[in-house]
């Protein structure tokens, strides 16, 4: 009989134990979650600060960038050749942020601010519409469909 609770003991104990070591590793696992989340989003957005203020301390790229967006057309070969430099930039930065998005690494909150920025682009630049289509070549078939849907809802 002595044994018999000895055992039981043990064997209760053990599963307390494994129970306390499977929640430590959950805690663990979502901490580790919450900071790769911080991480990426950080890389993001330095990436687009980056970005944005190279075109802000550059008044000719600026006013490139700005007439660009506005009517392609308007650029003159050379002028052509930032502004679409300048997109591929933009377009590959949206599809890392898509791809951290769909692997997990973004949180959902996050992707929605750009998300945002992607489908407002195709809606308020004529631009970024005229040229999307030079960039598909470097650009996932999942996120082409995602930018693709994402204008389809809101038409120029």
């Amino acid at each position: 009989m002595q044994g018999d609770k000895t055992k039981l003991v043990v064997e209760v104990s053990g599963a307390i134990a494994v129970f306390l070591g499977l929640v430590f590793v959950g805690l663990e696992l979502r901490q580790n979650t919450n900071a790769v989340e911080a991480a990426t989003f950080q890389s993001l957005t330095d990436a687009s600060n980056d970005f944005i203020m190279t075109i802000a301390s550059d008044p000719e790229l600026n006013r490139i960038y700005t007439s660009g967006l506005a009517d392609v057309s308007s650029l003159n070969s050379d002028e052509y050749q930032r502004f679409f430099m300048t997109v591929r930039s933009f377009w590959v930065r949206m599809q890392n942020v898509y791809s951290q998005w769909q692997r997990g690494t973004l949180s959902d909150d996050d992707w929605r601010l750009y998300q945002a920025v992607i489908c407002l682009d195709g809606d308020d630049d004529s631009g970024m519409r005229a040229t999307f289509g030079e960039h598909r070549m470097i650009l996932s078939e999942k996120f082409q469909k995602f930018v693709d849907l994402c204008w389809t809802r809101n038409p120029d």
